[in-house]
């Protein structure tokens, strides 16, 4: 399940907050950015999970991870976009 949700989910947010941000995805893509981003929100999800104290509450664990994993990317990808030496 988190593989799909990594690379079809993830993938396509990942992509549209890039561009919202102004930046091409494709060209992020080929730099392996996108691969990094997604790599780094998995990881930091999976460590708030297991610290978090809400895990159990209102969401099954794979819901509260992929939700987890959506926050992740999204601030990631906002950094990125951001940063001064992205192109």
């Amino acid at each position: 399940m988190r593989l799909w949700s990594k690379w079809k989910k993830g993938g396509t947010l990942l992509a549209d907050v890039l561009r919202r941000r102004g930046v091409d995805p494709r060209a992020a893509a080929a730099r392996e950015v996108f691969k990094r981003i997604l790599d780094e929100a998995e990881a930091a999800a999976d460590a708030r999970l297991d610290t978090d104290p809400d895990a159990g509450a209102a969401h099954s664990r794979a819901k509260r991870w992929e939700a987890l994993f959506f926050e992740e990317i999204r601030a990631r990808a906002k950094a990125y976009a951001q940063a001064p030496d992205q192109g």
